[in-house]
């Protein structure tokens, strides 16, 4: 049809008078074979679609509602004409407007949890392509970026970063559409951290009571800190936010060194700088010194979360 009326603006001038007057007749049946032969059914008027909207099922994974037809979704356009005429008060000529439209097939429970994802309600299409796309799932782009585009990508970056999320795995914590937990997490703390590390490394007979309330980030930042082991203070820090008193007397030992008792950890400064040197760990190279040098953070079959007894916790460090 289109072909046929690129000819017909090519028509000399004294054919103009007739080229009028057939125009509408053949218009008319031009689009009542269409409306025959291309519209009996939703597979065929895909088909017919796909002469002018082809770029729309190019990519590699394609909306399955796309595949059972254009007129699946875009009930309320008529393509019997060019421009198409549309109905009906969504736009694009569809049956309704998005998350409505998208609940006639996907399950409307599973987006209608407790906590959920502020993208949700901006529209479906923020995230995936309705049509087709080169990306699992119709995401516009691959995850990390995708959530990019929304969070602060500096806050998920840092000298120590959870290794989920320095390979785009967000999914593995987050649940992209809504959930039962705070921060649509996927399961409540410990739970979901135990899926990856393993839950005996934090149990024995005494358990570090944040480890014992599943208090993970109350030491421990969940996507990326400037601090080891993704701490979100200095190593001794943390613990002196709970255990300050340790500080008011000797540790451990009395007359041990000029301040008294056994070091905690506290950085030397430097005379000739700002900066603040840490001891490193004589028994764990490529580790500072601190509260865990002596004590298990997490679980210990020891008492107060020793890593030895007597003088076995001694020679960790003073070999004999």
């Amino acid at each position: 049809m289109r072909n046929f009326i690129r000819r017909a603006n090519r028509l000399p001038v004294f054919a103009y008078p007739a080229y009028q007057r057939l125009f509408p007749v053949l218009k008319s049946l031009a689009f009542a074979l269409v409306s025959l032969f291309c519209f009996q059914d939703h597979a065929s008027a895909k088909e017919a679609c796909l002469t002018c909207h082809e770029s729309l099922a190019n990519e590699k994974v394609v909306h399955a509602a796309l595949k059972m037809g254009c007129q699946t979704c875009h009930t309320a356009i008529d393509a019997r004409e060019v421009p198409h005429k549309k109905s009906g008060k969504a736009p694009r000529g569809l049956s309704a407007d998005q998350p409505g439209l998208c609940y006639g097939c996907h399950d409307k429970t599973r987006f209608m949890k407790p906590h959920v994802h502020a993208a949700v309600g901006m529209g479906c299409t923020g995230c995936h392509n309705p049509h087709s796309s080169k990306n699992p799932k119709l995401l516009l782009s691959e995850v990390p970026d995708l959530c990019y585009t929304c969070h602060d990508k500096k806050k998920f970056s840092g000298k120590s970063v959870h290794a989920p999320v320095g390979i785009g795995m967000c999914g593995s914590c987050h649940d992209p559409h809504a959930s039962k937990n705070a921060k649509l997490l996927t399961a409540e703390q410990p739970d979901l951290c135990f899926t990856c590390h393993e839950q005996k490394g934090f149990g024995g007979k005494n358990i570090h009571a944040p480890v014992a309330g599943g208090m993970c980030l109350g030491c421990h930042r969940p996507h990326a800190a400037e601090f080891p082991v993704l701490l979100h203070k200095e190593p001794m820090d943390v613990c002196l936010e709970c255990h300050a008193d340790v500080r008011k007397k000797p540790h451990a030992v009395s007359g041990f060194s000029p301040l008294g008792g056994h070091p905690l950890g506290e950085p030397k400064r430097m005379k000739q700088s700002r900066e603040r040197k840490y001891l490193d760990d004589p028994s764990r190279p490529g580790r500072r010194f601190y509260c865990g040098s002596c004590h298990f953070p997490h679980g210990s079959d020891n008492p107060r979360l020793l890593r030895g007894t007597d003088f076995g916790l001694c020679q960790i460090c003073h070999k004999k």
